[in-house]
C-alpha cells in the first residue's frame, strides 16, 4: 500500500465551502496533452484496421453470394 501524502489525503474542513486540498491530487492524475495524443493516435490506428477488416470481410461475403 502506498504512503500517503499528507497534501492530498487531508479530509476537508467540513465548515469551509471548497476543499482546495484535493484539487492537487486530482491534477496530478490527469494525463498530459502528449500521452492523451498518443493513446488517441493508437486508438484511431486499431479503429482503422477494424473498419478494414470488416470492410473485407463484408466484401468477401458479399461476392461469395
Amino acid at each position: 500500500m502506498p504512503d500517503p501524502n499528507p497534501q492530498t489525503d487531508v479530509r476537508p474542513d467540513p465548515e469551509s465551502e471548497s476543499a482546495p486540498r484535493d484539487r492537487p491530487a486530482l491534477l496530478a492524475a490527469t494525463p498530459d496533452a502528449d500521452t492523451v495524443f498518443d493513446r488517441l493516435r493508437t486508438l484511431s490506428v486499431l479503429a482503422g484496421f477494424l473498419a478494414l477488416l470488416v470492410t473485407l470481410i463484408a466484401v468477401e461475403l458479399l461476392v461469395r453470394i
